[in-house]
């Protein structure tokens, strides 16, 4: 493995991701004008070995900590949570005309 391909964020002991947080954290940046959908398969089909429950767990945490931003969204009529990067969230809010103090907020 080069050096380069470890970044700083994947270090625990520096501060960083546990090392499947940062493997879900760097997808979404990768993929950062989407978001995620809390119980979707789109991760999944990334992750095809990682069980279900331990990629929810990691997008719950990495947006409790403030790595990735998260939002209660209507998709096909049934209210949802979505994840993503910081970037594709404040998109989707603007998308969705959403108030400026409810960003903030959310």
């Amino acid at each position: 493995m080069k050096i380069s391909q470890i970044a700083e964020y994947s270090l625990p002991g520096a501060g960083g991701l546990p090392p499947l947080q940062a493997m879900v954290y760097e997808e979404i940046m990768r993929r950062s004008d989407e978001v995620f959908e809390y119980q979707g398969d789109e991760l999944l089909r990334v992750f095809p070995r990682l069980k279900r429950s331990a990629l929810n767990w990691s997008l719950w945490l990495l947006a409790k900590g403030g790595h990735i931003s998260r939002m209660k969204v209507r998709v096909d009529g049934k209210l949802s949570t979505v994840y993503g990067s910081h970037d594709a969230v404040n998109a989707l809010k603007e998308r969705l005309h959403v108030k400026r103090e409810a960003i903030s907020a959310g």
